[in-house]
């Protein structure tokens, strides 16, 4: 009796386990989903504070916050000798130096002008600085062991008497290192040659003898024209005298 009471439920349930998990699994999803208004479902953390109402003031201050209006540029020759450097300028009045390295980089080479023979017969060198950080420099004659320099407002130096043909070479330091040799850097010293000079001296006293006659033509013809007036004048006085 009891061995097929056991065998009926078994049956039954055989039959109806199919039909009960198939109630479960549509009853049950509704029931476990997440609430669209549970806390896990956020995308940003809290954190405490909002942050869209953070976000936007940022935004709000970086984009009407007031530019301040662009600096003059500093009136600065960079030929000019014994002038104040850029950043001087730059500290004394306000102004900008647009352009310029700042001490720590090497420098760019600075342009040699010209080698000029002075009267003295010494070689002078003219240069510009180049738009960097300088504090001194360094001009190099080919030939000599010792080295010129210069401080950061120089831009000319005697280098005393240089053969024709030596080379001459201006370099810019700062606390990072040396300027390169450039082309612009470098030149060769050529003296004018003694033809030029003599035709020179002789332009300038051809100049001075031709004035000279020139002056003495004028008072010739001077002194001409009042000596034709006195004898005019003393002819028609005898004349009257006659009369």
């Amino acid at each position: 009796m009891l061995l097929s009471l056991v065998c009926s439920l078994w049956s039954l349930n055989s039959l109806t386990l199919p039909l009960l998990l198939s109630i479960v699994s549509i009853i049950l999803p509704p029931l476990v989903a997440p609430s669209t208004s549970s806390p896990w479902n956020h995308s940003r953390p809290s954190n405490g504070f909002n942050t869209d109402d953070y976000n936007d003031d940022y935004d709000t201050e970086t984009t009407t916050r007031p530019v301040d209006p662009v600096a003059k540029r500093c009136k600065y020759d960079l030929c000019q000798e014994q002038q104040p450097t850029c950043q001087e300028l730059a500290a004394s009045s306000g102004c900008s130096c647009p352009g310029m390295s700042g001490p720590n980089e090497t420098p760019d080479p600075p342009t040699l002008r010209k080698l000029s023979q002075e009267g003295s017969g010494g070689v002078v060198v003219y240069w510009c600085a180049p738009a960097s950080t300088v504090t001194h420099y360094v001009v190099q004659v080919k030939g000599r062991e010792v080295e010129l320099t210069a401080g950061e407002r120089r831009r000319q130096l005697d280098l005393g008497e240089v053969e024709a043909g030596t080379e001459v070479c201006v370099q810019a330091v700062n606390r990072v290192g040396v300027s390169d040799r450039a082309k612009h850097s470098c030149t060769r010293f050529q003296p004018q040659s003694s033809e030029s000079v003599l035709a020179l001296k002789l332009g300038i006293i051809g100049g001075v003898v031709t004035l000279i006659v020139v002056l003495v033509l004028a008072l010739l013809l001077w002194r001409l024209r009042i000596r034709r007036k006195t004898l005019a004048r003393t002819e028609n006085g005898g004349a009257e005298g006659m009369l």
